[in-house]
C-alpha cells in the first residue's frame, strides 16, 4: 500500500476590529490549488498553516503540519534582496 492524502486545507488567519482574531479554512486537492491560495492571500487574509492528513503505506493516519509566520514588506523593500 502506498502513502494516500485524504485532506489538504489551508488555515488563513483573519483579524477584525469588532471579532478579532479568526481562522478562514480552505481545501485543496493539487500543488496549483495550494499556489492559487497562497498567492490569494491579502493583508487581511493571511497563510497560517497549511494541513494535510492522510494515510502512511502501512494504513496508519498521519497529519502534516506546515506552520508559516507572516511578513508584511513596505514598499521600500521591495526592491532589495528577494
Amino acid at each position: 500500500m502506498s502513502a494516500h492524502v485524504n485532506r489538504s486545507r489551508v488555515i488563513f488567519r483573519h483579524w477584525d476590529q469588532e471579532t478579532g482574531l479568526d481562522e478562514v479554512e480552505e481545501r485543496f486537492t493539487t500543488l496549483e490549488d495550494l499556489f492559487a491560495l497562497c498567492l490569494r492571500s491579502s493583508a487581511t487574509l493571511l497563510v497560517d498553516r497549511v494541513v494535510i492528513e492522510g494515510q502512511d503505506a502501512k494504513g496508519a493516519q498521519r497529519v502534516v503540519t506546515l506552520v508559516f509566520q507572516s511578513v508584511t514588506v513596505s514598499n521600500s523593500d521591495a526592491d532589495g534582496p528577494h
